[in-house]
């Protein structure tokens, strides 16, 4: 008796840990899908950074290639946001898988008969870029169709839960890879990861169907979604508040992120293993926030989280330029992770909150050319650390970005109560 009492017990606490979200069948099967999705788009981007670093040792060819990976974020995310509202979302991920097992392979077999060279890097690297700025929009639009709106929040911080997760594994291990199997390796694994993915969004498209997924507005020109979500984005002021605070972290702080190879290389004198250690740190704190915010089963004030996540993160940025230690360089990018989690996870929902269901996916683009602008600041944060250096570069650019976000709360204090 008391042994069945333990197990009735242990049952009930294994399916307390499970996050309620994930009692949603179809919401299953795109979680599963955004693991491997996720875990792609880091390992690609420490792998293409210190292969550009290795190959011309300058620091303004990294920032180049991350221009390369996000510019396509600026440039086509209301318009990719767009048409996610005009097609169905499973053939919008179907496309994108496409697309990155198509570059992935390219990549690897550059880099398997020695023919590749910094220009195809930079190229596929921006198709790639276009791959992640559709799969934002269209993946989150998605996520919040497929679950009631009190449970968006906690829908949207496990994503961001498992993104920050898969950050740890997939940062850890192109650190390892590229030490044991160099770039050709680190490709082929990335190949066989899209078309892993691409195998479950085809499970997807044909669990839901045609008649499961949210009717598209046929007849509906592009051009007028385009400005439809833009004249939402303008009037709304919480939205608006939201993208300008993302326009500064984007801009002057998240490019650090561009440069860990230069930081780890330059200032903390460590090979590529530690810099996928330190990669992969703030990924840590990012899951820890994400876990506690999708099992709330009520979340409130997520402007405050918002603001105190960006806030924080500028502060600790400028730690990070500061240090010349491993260990606490690490303990810094735990801690960031920690803000950095709340800032994204709030990020969308305070948009979402706020625009009407048919709206949802052109506000996500309107979120995806926000975080757009950040290839400006990696290609200025690569220019001015190869003139002043990478320490001077990253803490000034953070102490800037404090004083602007500073300047756009006074002027845009719904944030404060929404």
């Amino acid at each position: 008796m008391r042994r069945a009492a333990l197990t009735i017990r242990a049952t009930k606490t294994l399916r307390d840990l499970v996050p309620a979200v994930l009692a949603v069948p179809a919401y299953q099967r795109v979680w599963r899908s955004s693991l491997l999705y996720y875990h792609a788009y880091h390992f690609e981007i420490i792998t293409a950074g210190w292969v550009v670093l290795v190959r011309t040792g300058s620091p303004v060819s990294v920032g180049l290639v991350g221009f390369c990976r996000a510019i396509p974020m600026f440039v086509f995310g209301l318009v990719l946001g767009a048409a996610a509202d005009r097609f169905r979302r499973t053939d919008v991920l179907l496309g994108v898988q496409i697309l990155g097992v198509s570059a992935a392979m390219t990549l690897a077999v550059l880099f398997s008969t020695g023919a590749a060279q910094i220009w195809q890097i930079y190229l596929i690297t921006g198709l790639l870029g276009c791959a992640w700025a559709t799969d934002f929009s269209t993946r989150r639009a998605l996520i919040s169709e497929l679950h009631e709106r009190d449970r968006i929040v906690n829908a949207l911080s496990l994503e961001s839960m498992s993104m920050q997760g898969n950050k740890i594994l997939a940062t850890l291990l192109s650190g390892v890879f590229l030490a044991v199997g160099g770039a050709t390796f680190c490709y082929w694994w990335l190949t066989a990861i899209y078309g892993l993915n691409l195998f479950a969004i085809l499970r997807l498209r044909h669990y839901l169907g045609a008649t499961q997924e949210r009717q598209t507005p046929h007849g509906v020109r592009l051009a007028q979604l385009v400005r439809g979500g833009w004249s939402v984005a303008i009037q709304t002021p919480v939205v608006l508040g939201v993208l300008l605070i993302t326009v500064v972290m984007n801009l002057l702080i998240f490019p650090y992120q561009q440069m860990l190879p230069v930081i780890a290389r330059d200032l903390l004198d460590v090979g590529p293993k530690q810099l996928g250690i330190l990669a992969g740190a703030d990924g840590i704190g990012a899951l820890v926030v994400g876990a506690v915010l999708t099992r709330r089963a009520k979340t409130s004030r997520h402007g405050v989280l918002f603001l105190a996540g960006a806030f924080c993160v500028g502060l600790l940025v400028i730690v990070l330029a500061l240090s010349r230690v491993f260990a606490l360089s690490w303990g810094t990018q735990v801690t960031l992770g920690l803000c950095s989690g709340a800032f994204g996870a709030m990020q969308p929902v305070l948009i979402l909150h706020h625009v009407e269901v048919q709206m949802r996916a052109r506000a996500m683009g309107m979120l995806a050319m926000a975080i757009g602008v950040g290839p400006f600041g990696i290609l200025l944060t690569g220019i001015l650390s190869a003139t002043i250096g990478p320490a001077w570069t990253i803490g000034g650019m953070a102490l800037l970005a404090l004083a602007l976000m500073a300047a756009v709360l006074t002027r845009s204090r719904t944030l404060l109560t929404a």
